[in-house]
């Protein structure tokens, strides 16, 4: 299970590489488009074999629309974004960045007040931002593309909190199911406002990377990570999730030629240690003589 969890992990990490590759040939809003509509098919076979009801109960109806309006923000800033930057820098901030806005907008929501080592890892994520945004470098700073990475992360960690809603009750397929159909539903206009002739003429690269992003990445690896986070508990499931920003560096760098810019490795090195800090690490205490 160890192995299939790295292994989702990297793909993971893959999608970043493969939306730069697909964005380089077609417009976003049909990307976004025919991408939630195949991930939302290969659900189906897999929805039926496993026997999960597509009936939602009541309580899960609603943090489920809002997972799919999240997504769809989401699933348009991942994409647009890469017109302006490097596929490893984005996957990076946005994947670094959304525990730290997840838990600090979980912390609103709950009032509740924080542990000594998650105000620590807050800290350590804010000096992450600083490295991973570039903050020596006012130009860089205050660019589009990091203002939409930034905000992608505050919709994961969105998405994050309202998952944890809707999967109270109801089976995380069936949640992820319903959240690609309703981007697929918003997104569907635009293939008849947007001009569809590149698709047509897309390339092999681009189809290899639609796979990659919506039946490997999306399918298989967020079903395998489900089911990590079963057999192995969440805190053992849990810390592969800090290979994704390590994948995304990796595969920017093989496929794309993206060299890592020296701010964005410490920072991304600070928050993966934050990360773990907040979410998995658990002080010994000591026993008494």
């Amino acid at each position: 299970m160890r192995g299939l969890m790295f292994v989702s992990m990297m793909l993971w990490g893959l999608t970043w590489t493969a939306s730069k590759i697909m964005v380089e040939q077609a417009d976003p809003f049909v990307i976004a488009c025919i991408k939630c509509g195949i991930v939302t098919l290969s659900f189906l076979p897999l929805m039926l074999y496993l026997k999960i009801p597509f009936h939602l109960p009541k309580s899960s109806i609603f943090p489920t629309i809002l997972v799919g309006i999240f997504n769809t923000i989401y699933n348009y800033l991942l994409l647009i974004g890469l017109q302006y930057g490097d596929a490893g820098s984005a996957g990076v901030i946005a994947e670094v960045l959304a525990p730290f806005f997840a838990t600090f907008v979980w912390m609103i929501v709950k009032k509740s007040t924080l542990l000594r080592k998650e105000k620590i890892g807050l800290f350590l994520g804010i000096v992450s931002a600083a490295f991973l945004v570039d903050i020596s470098n006012p130009r860089v700073l205050f660019s589009l593309f990091n203002a939409i990475y930034v905000f992608a992360a505050l919709m994961w960690a969105c998405i994050t909190i309202s998952s944890r809603y809707a999967t109270e009750s109801a089976n995380p397929i069936a949640i992820n199911f319903y959240s690609s159909m309703i981007p697929f539903i918003i997104f569907l206009p635009f293939l008849f406002i947007q001009d569809m002739q590149p698709i047509f003429e897309a390339n092999r690269s681009f189809w290899l990377s639609m796979f990659s992003v919506t039946i490997l990445s999306t399918t298989f690896a967020t079903t395998i990570f489900y089911k990590g986070i079963k057999v192995l508990g969440v805190t053992q499931g849990g810390i592969f999730v800090l290979l994704v920003p390590v994948g995304a560096l990796l595969f920017a760098w093989i496929f794309l030629g993206e060299i890592p810019k020296i701010h964005t490795i410490i920072g991304g090195g600070v928050a993966i240690g934050a990360i773990y800090l907040i979410n998995f690490y658990r002080p010994k205490r000591r026993k008494n003589k």
